[in-house]
């Protein structure tokens, strides 16, 4: 199942929360049926641990260790959106980034609001979803706490997105149609081979 990411976020964070979010749809559905005024379907806060992971990008390993919390809330639309459903996240999060030969460092974090503020359908199950990506998504500092690079503004993107046309939370990325910035935002460019070399 994929759930639309938006820039920054950690892929293993975003993982866990989607397999989160569908089992508690699918217990909520099984256990009683939202009545048709209601649009939040979970408001969830969650903490997770996650790594070691290994990028293998650079002509050395990085490990990657991190922790991430925040509060998600799952809307689902109405009407001509009933297999649509849109997420709040007022996320965090905190990774380590260590050069397995050295030992040298990075600390990467964000905060920010990532929303689905719009969709439409565009034919049968595929809508175009708009978001928003707010605050100080990513930041990066070296080992003495130095700060290296810090995004901050706003992202807006708009994707073209299959929700399979069921009533499940995911279904299948088709392609980005915009991507707009506003502020700066060095991440977009973040090397760590570069920072760690």
């Amino acid at each position: 199942m994929t759930l639309r990411a938006h820039p920054r976020r950690p892929r293993r964070a975003l993982r866990t929360l989607v397999v989160a979010v569908a089992a508690a749809a699918a217990t909520l559905a099984t256990i009683a049926a939202v009545p048709v005024s209601a649009t939040v379907i979970l408001r969830e806060h969650y903490a997770n641990d996650y790594g070691p992971d290994t990028f293998n990008g650079c002509r050395f390993l990085i490990d990657i260790s991190g922790h991430n919390h925040g509060t998600a809330h799952l809307r689902v639309g109405s009407g001509k959106l009933e297999s649509a459903f849109f997420l709040h996240d007022n996320f965090s999060f905190v990774e380590t980034w260590t050069r397995r030969d050295t030992g040298d460092f990075l600390t990467v974090s964000g905060n920010g609001i990532f929303q689905e503020t719009h969709a439409t359908r565009v034919d049968g199950n595929v809508f175009t979803f708009s978001s928003i990506n707010a605050g100080q998504p990513f930041v990066v500092r070296d080992s003495s706490g130095a700060l290296l690079l810090r995004d901050r503004g706003v992202i807006r993107e708009t994707i073209l997105f299959d929700t399979l046309g069921d009533d499940k939370p995911g279904g299948a990325f088709i392609e980005s149609l915009s991507f707009d910035v506003a502020g700066p935002h060095p991440g977009l460019d973040f090397d760590p081979c570069a920072l760690l070399g």
